[in-house]
């Protein structure tokens, strides 16, 4: 890795650390500043605010709109080499093993870009298309306004750091937001499978808050 690289990744990890500290050692139960972090956004007790998406596929799409849906939210860049790409894939796989839920319109896969002066809408298709031959259920898209990054960041606990090459060091992770907009998990891009039970468990109303993964 670059000395410039080492560096981005520390202020990173000082940045994240900074923000969610006061939760680092609170009753041991977060062991890394991801961690930490996952639960400082799950704590609030604040719905999601009714946030508004520019979609890849033309239109608005907020928030409130989506009232009645599980959510599983990440976020990503399309120049990104690395966490993005494998989320890509992850929401490809999740498309199919949730397609009967997406079918009854129960469940949509939400991806947001917090790079919006390159994520043009075609680059968030090419991005989608790249991973799945089918838009279904899985919406792309950049905040409709300038302003409403910040808020979109800072109500997922999400922290981006460009990096000085063009890039971003930011937060990889599934968030799932149940029906009434309350963030309920936070999962590691990877865990499809536990995406998938906490997806089921809303959706019956079984869910149990499962904080830290």
């Amino acid at each position: 890795m670059s000395a410039r690289r080492t560096a981005v990744a520390a202020t990173f990890v000082a940045v994240t650390g900074l923000a969610v500290a006061h939760t680092v050692t609170d009753g041991f139960e977060a062991y890394t500043l991801e961690s930490a972090r996952r639960l400082h956004a799950l704590r609030s007790a604040t719905p999601i605010p009714n946030l508004p998406l520019e979609l890849a596929d033309g239109g608005h799409v907020s928030l409130s709109h989506l009232h009645g849906r599980v959510l599983l939210v990440d976020f990503i860049y399309t120049n990104c080499q690395t966490y993005c790409v494998a989320l890509g894939s992850v929401y490809a796989r999740l498309q199919k093993r949730l397609a009967d839920e997406i079918a009854a319109g129960n469940v949509r896969l939400v991806s947001v870009s917090f790079d919006p002066r390159r994520d043009a809408p075609a680059n968030l298709r090419a991005y989608r298309a790249r991973h799945s031959s089918s838009s279904t259920g899985w919406y792309l898209g950049t905040p409709s306004r300038p302003d409403d990054l910040r808020e979109w960041l800072e109500s997922f606990g999400v922290v981006v750091i460009p990096d000085g090459m063009g890039g971003y060091a930011h937060n990889a992770a599934i968030h799932v937001v149940e029906p009434n907009r309350r963030l309920v998990t936070i999962l590691d891009p990877d865990d499809i499978d536990g995406a998938v039970r906490a997806t089921r468990r809303i959706l019956v109303g079984k869910f149990r808050d499962e904080t830290v993964h």
